[in-house]
């Protein structure tokens, strides 16, 4: 059998471990789009890091503002969104991604906290270091998501008692609840997952896959999301056992239709895999809609230095590189290119910038996010890069190296550009 673990409202009952007075009140864990990364002045970085990935977990951490004027008021306005609420604040109908205004206008009693991302890291980390020893086979899904292999392990029988055990341990240890679920694959058992929140197990046995998964519409598939499900609808397949007999239809889909066809029928055969290659990092912000190209300019001097000190850290070296923006009324611009390079911060700067020159083709829209990502990974330095330049990116390479070493002791902002001043 194969289980999956997911933290309940994971944020918000961290928050709670560090406050208990919280406990039965409604909370969210507000975000925003990293207020402090583009400032001239400089901020103490706590950490970088690509472990713990997921939708509203950064790379950056820096200090966090301690109170919710200082870090949601923004002249007279509020700002941000909800990255996670309690089970109390539900109630009241708030949900991930609404503002902060809109929330507090539902329940005005809502505690609304700042994030303390180092902290939910350091308790990931440790449960994951727990799960380790009591699972044989662990693959950490997301920050709060685990999946484990059981096989040879635990008797089939046996997995309803082995995963309510684990799930009481996990909250007497950690004081986090989990909700777990289990099932002949791994994406049936994310589901009986969602059917056993909160704070709950299930296990979906092979002869009940079929009962608790034909019923349910498609969007209560993991990674059916609103455009798969629009298209999908378009064809007048609305539940999961209708997808299941539209066999024809996905494999006309090609990769992404087989695999869902196999997902939902449970027959995919997909492993826990305890440690996946990574393919690309990335480092992206939100930002007030931005006319001024030289700003923007300055802004991704910022991003490639956050991003080249994450490369330095993960020790990897990327022959890809992408940039992407995205415009007022939702034009968007984006190219990747490889090169043979000796990678650098200076490379990763020139190669950004000359991107962005080429493919600014809005001029006279405002920008408002910029997303700078490399990929295709090579884990020792490259050996090439341009012939009249090889001995200035040399030079360049050892600098960064030893710029990244000064960073990683006393923080990403600690050496800067002058250009980032301005």
């Amino acid at each position: 059998m194969i289980i999956h673990l997911d933290l309940d409202s994971f944020f918000a009952s961290c928050e709670r471990l560090s406050n208990p007075a919280l406990k039965g009140l409604p909370i969210a864990v507000g975000g925003r789009g990293d207020p402090f990364i583009f400032e001239s002045e400089s901020r103490r970085n706590i950490d970088i890091t690509v472990e713990n990935s997921g939708a509203f977990v950064p790379t950056v951490f820096y200090d966090a503002k301690s109170s919710f004027e200082e870090y949601f008021i923004e002249g007279k306005k509020i700002r941000g969104i909800v990255i996670t609420s309690s089970y109390e604040a539900r109630a009241f109908g708030i949900k991930t991604g609404m503002t902060i205004r809109e929330a507090l206008l539902r329940c005005p009693d809502l505690i609304v906290l700042p994030p303390n991302h180092l902290f939910y890291h350091d308790c990931s980390h440790r449960l994951k270091l727990y799960l380790q020893r009591e699972i044989p086979v662990l693959e950490q899904y997301s920050i709060d998501e685990f999946f484990g292999d059981l096989k040879g392990w635990v008797e089939e029988k046996e997995v309803p008692a082995f995963i309510e055990r684990l799930r009481k341990e996990v909250e007497e240890r950690f004081g986090l609840p989990v909700s777990i679920g289990a099932a002949p694959s791994k994406w049936i058992a994310k589901m009986a997952t969602g059917a056993a929140k909160p704070n709950g197990c299930k296990t979906l046995f092979k002869e009940d896959v079929e009962s608790f998964v034909d019923p349910l519409p498609i969007d209560a598939f993991p990674g059916i999301g609103r455009g798969f499900s629009k298209r999908l609808r378009s064809y007048k397949i609305e539940t999961l056992k209708e997808l299941k007999a539209a066999r024809h239809l996905l494999y006309r889909w090609k990769k992404p239709g087989i695999q869902l066809y196999h997902r939902v029928n449970g027959d995919d055969m997909e492993p826990v895999v305890p440690g996946r290659d990574r393919r690309s990092v990335g480092i992206s912000r939100t930002i007030d809609p931005l006319f001024d190209r030289e700003e923007a300019r300055r802004r991704l001097i910022i991003l490639c230095r956050h991003l080249s000190q994450l490369l330095a850290k993960i020790e990897s070296r990327p022959k890809t590189l992408y940039l992407g923006i995205k415009y007022q009324f939702g034009q968007k611009a984006k190219r990747s290119v490889s090169e043979t390079f000796i990678f650098s911060e200076y490379s990763l700067r020139r190669v950004v910038l000359k991107l962005f020159e080429t493919i600014d083709i809005y001029r006279s829209l405002a920008i408002v996010r910029l997303s700078v990502r490399c990929g295709n990974f090579e884990t020792k330095p490259l050996e090439g890069g341009s012939l009249f330049n090889h001995e200035k990116e040399v030079k360049m390479q050892r600098v960064w190296l030893q710029t990244a070493k000064v960073r990683t002791k006393y923080g990403v902002d600690s050496i800067r550009s002058g250009i980032e001043l301005l």
